[in-house]
């Protein structure tokens, strides 16, 4: 099935950080194995993605030259869908992400730099077959002009809702990925989901998923603490009878190798579900529920029968 999606990733940096990504965006090194350099002809951009030059327009417009520690550079990285982009001509992306840095301008006011279109990254699969990887790398100067201000400060800022509330994604970024649809729309791409949206929908799946888990396994949880408690109140027993003592040590057993591992992997659920580690909750999840296949619930409201006869 074809895909058409356009999503945005950003991220900031300071001049060290910023030179090297700029570096690379205009392919001034070679240094990534993802890059094949028989491919490079195929790239395409605008501006001159020009750091040294931005930084002094900003000295002649402040007086005074960035701060070691300001973030100069304000990166959009472009994902698109190799399927849909196939369809599109060189002008069709050039207006688009033309349009799309003009909005950015207009509604955040970030210095336009530049940007460049990769076609030359991806990989090459077992069949020989180049798997493309195209994006656009696009450049943003921090600081606003006109208004004499750095914007990336506001954008940090998420706002309420309309509940009062602080909402869980900072709306700004959404904003961006809502143009950057509304730009590629009309060379047949859709919105896509940004890794935010996408951490987020990860984290209402794990939510749903912990809740159906506490449920289903409430008794189990239990029970198996139960007779935790129990087996480890009687561990020192004695008895006279070998019948006894055989199915005390069998109850022990149990303990040991199903019992406590249960207990340890719905903490660790619960753990890794507070700490927002979803995928290694989701792992953990698994492991809880193979535990769980090797003993029943039968199983266990059994053997909490055979330990009430015990008497320490």
């Amino acid at each position: 099935m074809s895909k058409n999606f356009v999503a945005v990733r950003t991220k900031y940096y300071k001049k060290n950080d910023a030179t090297r990504v700029i570096d690379h965006a205009l392919r001034k090194h070679q240094n990534s194995e993802n890059v094949i350099d028989s491919r490079t002809h195929q790239n395409f951009g605008a501006g001159a993605i020009d750091l040294p030059a931005q930084m002094q327009r900003y000295k002649e417009a402040t007086g005074r030259s960035p701060r070691r520690d300001m973030n100069l550079v304000f990166e959009h990285v472009l994902v698109l869908s190799k399927d849909q982009l196939t369809k599109c001509t060189k002008k069709g992306l050039h207006d688009a992400v033309s349009d799309y840095m003009r909005q950015v301008r207009d509604e955040w006011g970030f210095e336009p730099m530049g940007y460049r279109m990769h076609l030359d990254e991806g990989h090459y699969n077992k069949q020989g077959k180049f798997i493309a990887n195209p994006h656009a790398h696009i450049y943003f100067f921090n600081y606003d002009f006109k208004k004499k201000r750095s914007p990336l400060r506001d954008l940090m800022i998420k706002g309420r809702n309309e509940q009062g509330k602080s909402p869980a994604l900072n709306p700004h970024f959404v904003k961006m990925q809502d143009i950057a649809g509304e730009c590629f729309r009309k060379l047949g791409f859709r919105r896509g989901i940004s890794k935010g949206e996408k951490n987020k929908k990860h984290q209402e799946k794990a939510e749903f998923v912990l809740s159906k888990t506490i449920k289903r396994y409430k008794s189990i949880k239990r029970l198996v603490q139960n007779l935790d408690s129990e087996i480890v109140k009687k561990k020192l027993i004695k008895s006279e009878k070998k019948k006894d003592i055989e199915q005390l040590e069998e109850l022990e057993r149990m303990h040991k190798q199903q019992i406590q591992p249960m207990i340890s992997a719905f903490e660790n659920l619960e753990r890794l579900y507070e700490s927002k580690q979803i995928d290694k909750f989701e792992e953990e999840l698994e492991n809880f529920k193979a535990l769980q296949e090797k003993i029943t619930e039968k199983d266990l409201k059994k053997s909490g029968r055979k330990l009430k006869k015990f008497k320490p």
